[in-house]
C-alpha cells in the first residue's frame, strides 16, 4: 500500500482530527509571527492522544528591522492512536496551522532528511527550503512549509500556487495583517535530494521568510522473503515452475 492523505485541517488556533486510523503518521505544520526577534525554533505541540517530535532545527527568520521573526515548524508522530487528537501549539501574534494524516508511512524511524532555510530583512520575492541530503528509500513522503513577514505587508503577496509539483495543503497570502503561509506535500516513488522553491509577487524591504522542507519514509514493501518460501517448499507445496510436489 502505498503513501495516502487520509485528511488534513488547517486553522489558526488548536486543531483536531476525528477519525484518525490507527497506525497512520500524523504532520503537523506552524507557520508564525514573532513579535520579538527570538529565533529559536518553534516548540512542539502537545497532542491530547500521542506525542509529536520536531522534524527540523532551523531557526526563524529576522523581518520588520529585526523587531520581529517569521518562523516556521514541521512536527510529526507515528503509529498514531485510534480516534480523536487535538493538538495545542506555540502561540505567537500570528499563527497559521496544518495537521494531516497519511497512511501507508513507516511505524518507526519515519523521519529521513530534513533542512531550512531564511532570509532576513531582505526585499525578496522567493525562498528555498535548502536542499536535503539524498532519501535513504524511493518512496517516500515530502512536506514543505514556509513563514513571510514584512514591515508593512500587502493584502495578497500573490503567491505561485502550486509549488511546482506539490499539492497544497494551507495557503494564506496576507501579510499584512496576517503571517504569509504556505504547507503543501508531494509524493516521490525514486531516491534523491529533495529541495523547493516559494514564489510571490509582492515585495518590499525588511521581508523575512523561513522555509523548511521533511522527507518521510514510506512503509517497507510486502511480499515474502527467502526465509519464508524455502520451509514452505521443504513442507510439500507445489512448485510453481513445474507443478511438481517437494516431499
Amino acid at each position: 500500500m502505498g503513501i495516502a492523505l487520509a485528511q488534513s485541517v488547517t486553522g489558526t488556533g488548536n486543531l483536531t482530527l476525528n477519525g484518525v486510523v490507527s497506525g497512520n503518521t500524523l504532520i503537523a505544520e506552524q507557520s508564525s509571527f514573532r513579535n520579538t526577534a527570538t529565533t529559536t525554533a518553534i516548540a512542539v505541540p502537545t497532542d491530547t492522544n500521542g506525542t509529536f517530535v520536531g522534524s527540523i532545527a532551523g531557526t526563524g527568520a529576522l523581518c520588520i528591522g529585526s523587531a520581529g521573526v517569521s518562523i516556521v515548524g514541521v512536527f510529526y508522530a507515528v503509529n498514531a492512536a485510534s480516534g480523536t487528537h487535538t493538538l495545542t501549539f506555540e502561540a505567537n501574534t500570528s499563527n497559521n496551522k496544518t495537521l494531516s494524516e497519511f497512511s501507508g508511512m513507516a511505524t518507526a524511524s519515519v523521519l529521513d532528511v530534513s533542512t531550512s532555510s531564511k532570509t532576513d530583512n531582505s526585499d525578496i520575492t522567493s525562498q528555498v527550503t535548502g536542499t536535503t541530503g539524498t532519501t535513504a528509500q524511493a518512496d517516500e513522503l515530502i512536506i514543505i512549509g514556509l513563514a513571510l513577514a514584512t514591515t508593512v505587508g500587502s493584502s495578497d503577496v500573490t503567491f505561485t500556487n502550486p509549488v511546482s509539483g506539490f499539492t497544497s495543503l494551507n495557503v494564506v497570502p496576507n501579510d499584512l495583517t496576517d503571517i504569509g503561509t504556505f504547507h503543501a506535500y508531494k509524493i516521490v516513488a525514486a531516491t534523491g535530494t529533495q529541495a523547493a522553491t516559494f514564489n510571490w509577487v509582492a515585495h518590499e524591504a525588511n521581508m523575512g521568510a523561513h522555509a523548511a522542507i521533511a522527507a518521510f519514509k514510506a512503509a517497507a514493501a510486502g511480499g515474502a522473503t527467502q526465509a519464508q518460501i524455502w520451509p514452505s517448499i521443504q513442507q510439500g507445496i507445489l512448485n510453481p515452475m513445474i507443478g511438481r510436489r517437494y516431499v
